[in-house]
């Protein structure tokens, strides 16, 4: 019991003036939390795929006063993050924060799923978080401060359906942030895990989404099978996110998280209160579990009915 009760060293909790590394800053919930984290005198590092991205949220943040600077980087490559780490140390100084968002999504009924997809899924999703710790950890732990924001997902809480490549990765996510929270709480290191909730980004442009297989056996042309997945991929995308959470405002919601270092941030109370059915009730869980492959379901019915493959 004295170890439970030994205090942890004084953590120095403050935003202003703190130097931060962001993934996936390019779009979406990367770029929000950007404009969020300049806005509380943040000094930035943003990474990205899409450097053309970068150049544009940097060119946007210059006018509120913080060192912001870019640099391209495939989080699935282990090599990338050591040149972003070098990037980083030289241009910034020590890092206090590392903001781990970078991800993608791949959808579709799980027999659909390519092997491919499942291992680009995990590579961006899973592995890009265990290579910046390995990379970015060793120098916090010397200096006995740091940060480390990992973004799962309200999926990575409660096992959504059709998107399981998805699913996996980030209840991993979930599972990796709350050991590094157990494992490292007493040795100066902050962990938390960010867990949103349907934000309409431009997540799906850049993720694979499967149509029924049986829909597009009428299809003979494969220039047109492959305009009927985009025109899917946009329609479903559109009824998925009706009830979607504007991304400024998650985002926002998000910083106010980091600045109590919770180990769990969320947009919505939906999946804090399905992290308390699943622990009180198993029969209650299932039932919700199956509303929602019923609900998802529907979902792609309706998509396509708009699109002409279903009537």
């Amino acid at each position: 019991m004295a170890d439970i009760k030994k205090k942890s060293p004084k953590k120095d909790k403050k935003l202003k003036g703190k130097n931060c590394l962001l993934t996936g800053a390019g779009s979406g919930i990367g770029r929000a939390l950007a404009f969020c984290l300049a806005k509380e005198q943040v000094n930035l590092f943003l990474a990205d795929i899409n450097i053309e991205s970068l150049e544009k949220v940097k060119k946007e943040l210059e006018p509120l006063g913080v060192k912001v600077f870019i640099g391209k980087c495939d989080v699935s490559s282990y090599t990338d993050f050591e040149h972003i780490a070098q990037e980083v140390y030289s241009k910034l100084g020590e890092l206090d924060i590392l903001i781990n968002n970078a991800g993608i999504a791949a959808g579709g009924y799980v027999e659909t799923i390519d092997l491919a997809d499942w291992k680009r899924v995990l590579d961006i999703n899973l592995w890009s978080i265990i290579y910046s710790i390995k990379i970015f950890l060793p120098r916090m732990l010397e200096r006995g401060a740091g940060y480390i924001v990992n973004t799962g997902s309200g999926a990575g809480v409660v096992g959504l359906p059709n998107h399981i490549p998805y699913v996996t990765s980030k209840f991993a996510v979930v599972g990796i942030s709350e050991a590094l929270y157990s494992e490292l709480s007493g040795r100066g290191i902050d962990v938390s895990v960010i867990c949103p909730t349907i934000i309409k980004t431009n997540i799906i442009d850049r993720s694979p989404i499967a149509v029924p297989p049986e829909y597009l056996l009428q299809i003979k042309s494969e220039q047109e099978k492959q305009a009927k997945l985009e025109e899917f991929r946009k329609v479903f995308w559109d009824i998925y996110t009706r009830k979607s959470t504007n991304v400024e405002q998650a985002a926002k919601n998000y910083v106010k998280g980091l600045k109590k270092r919770k180990l769990y941030i969320f947009d919505k109370s939906l999946v804090p209160l399905g992290q308390f059915v699943k622990g009180i009730s198993q029969a209650l869980y299932m039932r919700i579990l199956r509303r929602e492959g019923s609900q998802y379901r529907a979902m792609i019915d309706e998509a396509l009915i708009k699109i002409g493959l279903k009537s």
